[in-house]
Parts: structure tokens; C-alpha cells; sequence
């Protein structure tokens, strides 16, 4: 059995680490005074498979904004780096690539115009690249979760299933940031019925029970990010996790 992914998550405003409530921007509360982007890496080290960034700005913006922060937490980690937030055309890709990141999340991108990312698959492989699925009352939200498509998530999930794509990390906004829980009975259904997809969950994760019942009905991993910030789960907590 593939080990349980942990990601933690890094959003970034202004170049400040910030976690929102239901992807609002109003809801926003800074967390740089306490945490910087140099000895975060470090301490995630220890547990994290890998770090989540997500570029808000760029997410809302449609450009990447906080390349500068991402490279140094890049140069910082000595584990593998993912973004995501305002990738909507290769050269943004290959930017994020060029200085380091080890796979890039394409969100908005899959509903506006999945020939990018039929271009990126072919470019430079389904190991690269992540989907980020993220829904609020099962309708894909796009532009930093400012738009509400007329996709279902479902019916996303089976078209990345039909292209050949496999790491699909799926956000249930109306729990992210309210340390209510993740949506697993959902998750579990998506992962058996879209079988070739890895589902990472993402959205409410609040104790470590949360990642143990995830684990536990073998969805592939975890992005959190509030639990951790607020000291909901600890480090030692997410240390024993990831030994087991």
C-alpha cells in the first residue's frame, strides 16, 4: 500500500501567509509574524511529503504574482514543491518549473480551456501535473473560487479520468478553513467510482483523526493547512502519522 500523502498548505497574499475562510478574501487572516517562508520548509520536513502553495493573487488575478516567495521557499525545502493559482497557459508552467517546482496544480484552466492542459500532459507528463478540483455545492468554482462554473465535480472528475490524468487534489469549499471536517464519505464514493484518479482531500481537515479516517478508506493523501497554523494537529502529531 502507497504511504498516506501529507501536504501542507502555504497561501500566499502579498507575499504573506494567509488562510482564508471558504475561499474568501475578506475572511483572511495573516499568519507571517508567527511563520516565515524560510523555516517552514524545515519544520514540514519532517513529516510532509511534499508543500502545497497556492498563489491567492494569481489565483484571483489569472497570472502568477508571488514568484519571488515561492522561490524561496523553494530554496528553502529540501522537499518537493506543487503550486497552484493563476497557471492558465504553458509559459506560467514552465516559469514554475524553471525555478524549481516540482509539480504545478491547473484549476481554472480545467474548465476554461482543458486544451492546455492536454498541451501540458503531452509536455511534460501526468507525474507534473495536479488538478484542482474544487466545489461548492458539487459546481466546480473557477478564478480563485470567485466563479461558480456550470460543471459538476463529478462530471470533471470522470473527464480527467477519460484524459489520462491522475493527481487530482478535490477542495470542498464550504469546509475549507472551518476546521469542520472533510467531506470523506464523498471522497471515498469519487475515489472508488473514478478508480485511475489519486484523490488528494483537501478543505475542513481538523485533528489528526480527520487524516486517519482518510487514510484509513484509502484516499491517496491530504492538503490542511488552519489546523496546522492554529496548532490544531502538531508537528510531533503529523511526525507519528507519517511513520505509520
Amino acid at each position: 500500500m502507497k504511504k498516506f500523502e501529507l501536504w501542507p498548505a502555504i497561501d500566499l497574499i502579498d507575499g504573506k501567509i494567509v488562510r482564508l475562510k471558504q475561499g474568501d478574501f475578506s475572511k483572511k487572516t495573516d499568519f507571517s509574524a508567527e511563520f516565515s517562508v524560510q523555516n517552514l520548509p524545515k519544520i514540514f520536513k519532517s513529516f510532509a511529503t511534499g508543500i502545497h502553495i497556492i498563489d491567492l493573487d494569481g489565483a484571483k488575478s489569472g497570472s502568477s504574482k508571488n514568484l519571488d516567495t515561492i522561490n524561496e521557499i523553494i530554496q528553502n525545502s529540501e522537499i518537493p514543491v506543487e503550486v497552484g493559482g493563476g497557471i492558465r497557459n504553458i509559459n506560467d508552467a514552465e516559469k514554475l518549473f524553471e525555478i524549481g517546482v516540482s509539480r504545478i496544480i491547473f484549476g481554472t484552466a480545467a474548465i476554461e480551456n482543458p486544451e492546455i492542459l492536454m498541451l501540458a500532459l503531452k509536455n511534460f507528463g501526468k507525474e507534473k501535473i495536479a488538478i484542482g478540483v474544487d466545489f461548492k455545492n458539487n459546481k466546480v468554482a473557477t478564478r480563485g473560487w470567485q466563479k461558480i462554473s456550470d460543471i459538476s465535480a463529478e462530471n470533471l472528475l470522470a473527464n480527467l479520468q477519460d484524459w489520462n490524468f491522475e493527481n487530482v487534489i478535490i477542495t470542498d469549499i464550504s469546509t475549507d478553513g472551518m476546521l469542520c471536517g472533510p467531506p470523506v464519505l464523498k471522497f471515498v464514493n469519487w475515489q472508488k467510482k473514478f478508480s485511475q484518479l489519486k484523490i488528494i482531500a483537501s478543505g475542513g481537515i481538523s485533528k489528526i483523526e480527520d487524516l486517519q479516517e482518510l487514510k484509513k478508506n484509502k484516499i491517496a493523501g491530504a492538503v490542511f493547512g488552519k489546523a496546522f497554523f492554529e496548532k490544531k494537529i502538531s508537528t510531533k502529531d503529523l511526525e507519528n502519522f507519517s511513520k505509520l
